[in-house]
């Protein structure tokens, strides 16, 4: 049966019935069922024309119907196939020399199909390079098993992962006393919120230590720059991850390493079918060579560096208190509340403009100034009618409403409380007595 003529309501509905999660598909999506996208526009089963201002997640970096990647892919499929009974293909070999040449990190490249795949495998690379068993990690890696309580600071002994919350003192302290003990530390860019240099600090404490540093670059590959934070932000690595945007919404992901540490693919007992699946790998090389001169990643900086710009000031005359900043190519917007922060991009998303309504915004090298400034104008006028009829308490965004933002949204507890020193002191020592009560 087709969709016909019926529209987004009568869709949802139909998908609540049979496919679609509450919250997760519903809850936290505006109400529209998409048909087709080009660049960074999308039009619903209604007709109704959208601009995408989250790059579906992160997933595009060029756009949708990017000539270059849709070319690779039917090119590839029409002359050699989509996969075979061996794991290697030229594509595969290419990709990694390429994604080698181009981030420091990388000695030997593999591959699976999602982000939460890719770091997965890098913890049970290190695990299987090191001997040891400890994983000590900051941020969100996806939704396995190993990394469901990444909200809460402290020691699973389940899993044997420990959630230091980008707290400083927690990681020197996890270091100096159970070193012997960890495989590694893996941790989310969060680059709104901590520059090059707090990275920088991390890597070197856990080389001082002799642990395994990994940076989980799904998102931030290229988005913190063009060769990521491990390149652009200098900062050292044994393994990184990514995925979204690596081949423009087609799906793989990669892990880079030492060569010493990618040797233990075997050891670690890493498999699956579909990683040796050779259109998205086609797709990823095409990505390169947009890339490769700068200018697609210049354009979207540039769109990026306006609309972020853009939303302070709307915000400002509006006299909603927010945080803006990050890199242009994903910027956060803080403002007083979750709850504000759907009715704003809920408002913006009746004048045409889909804004993540966590507050994340990601930006395409499609984007064109006209793009931009339909952004913006969607924005400004959502905000003002959210303004008209809201409340605020003037001035700037409250420390405590950043500190807020920052443990729901990726668990940051990067200052020395009372609290969060009692913390520490509790996770070391149930990480010594090897229980979690």
């Amino acid at each position: 049966m087709s969709a016909g003529a019926q529209g987004n309501e009568e869709l949802i509905k139909r998908a609540r019935r049979v496919t679609a999660a509450e919250v997760y598909d519903i809850g936290t999506r505006f109400p529209a069922v998409y048909t087709e996208a080009d660049g960074s526009w999308m039009t619903d089963v209604e007709g109704n024309r959208c601009l995408d201002v989250t790059a579906a997640s992160g997933a595009l970096l060029l756009g949708n119907r990017n000539p270059h990647v849709v070319g690779a892919i039917n090119r590839y499929i029409a002359e050699h196939g989509v996969v075979f009974a061996s794991t290697l293909s030229l594509p595969r070999i290419e990709l990694a020399e390429r994604l080698c040449e181009w981030f420091p990190a990388g000695e030997k490249a593999v591959f699976t199909k999602t982000g939460s795949e890719a770091t997965t495998t890098a913890i049970r690379l290190a695990r299987a390079a090191s001997g040891k068993d400890l994983i000590v990690t900051s941020g969100y890696h996806g939704w396995h098993d190993w990394h469901t309580g990444f909200l809460t600071m402290g020691y699973d002994a389940g899993t044997r992962t420990v959630t230091f919350g980008y707290n400083e003192t927690a990681l020197e302290r996890l270091l100096t006393e159970f070193a012997d003990r960890i495989a590694g530390v893996i941790v989310t860019p969060e680059p709104a919120w901590f520059g090059a240099d707090y990275y920088q600090r991390l890597s070197a404490l856990c080389a001082k230590h002799g642990v395994l540093f990994i940076i989980d670059e799904v998102i931030t590959s290229f988005r913190y720059g063009q060769h990521g934070l491990n390149g652009t932000g200098g900062v050292p690595a044994d393994i990184i991850t990514m995925s979204k945007g690596l081949a423009n919404g087609h799906a793989i992901a990669a892990i880079l390493g030492k060569a010493e540490v990618m040797d233990c693919y075997d050891a670690a007992g890493i498999a699956g079918t579909y990683t040796r699946e050779v259109p998205p790998m086609a797709a990823a090389l095409a990505v390169l060579d947009v890339l490769a001169d700068g200018s697609a990643l210049a354009n979207a900086r540039k769109q990026g560096t306006t609309l972020m710009n853009g939303m302070r000031d709307i915000l400002d005359a509006v006299g909603i208190p927010a945080f803006v900043g990050g890199p242009p190519m994903m910027f956060d917007v803080v403002v007083p509340s979750e709850a504000l922060s759907w009715d704003l991009y809920r408002a913006a998303f009746d004048y045409g403009a889909y804004f993540e309504d966590s507050g994340t915004h990601m930006v395409t090298t499609s984007f064109t100034d006209s793009d931009t400034d339909h952004a913006l104008t969607a924005f400004e006028k959502g905000a003002r009618k959210v303004a008209a009829t809201t409340n605020f308490e003037p001035g700037g965004l409250s420390v405590d409403r950043k500190a807020e933002f920052a443990a729901e949204a990726f668990g940051g507890n990067p200052v020395d409380s009372a609290e969060v020193l009692a913390k520490i002191d509790t996770m070391v020592r149930r990480i010594a007595a090897g229980t979690q009560a």
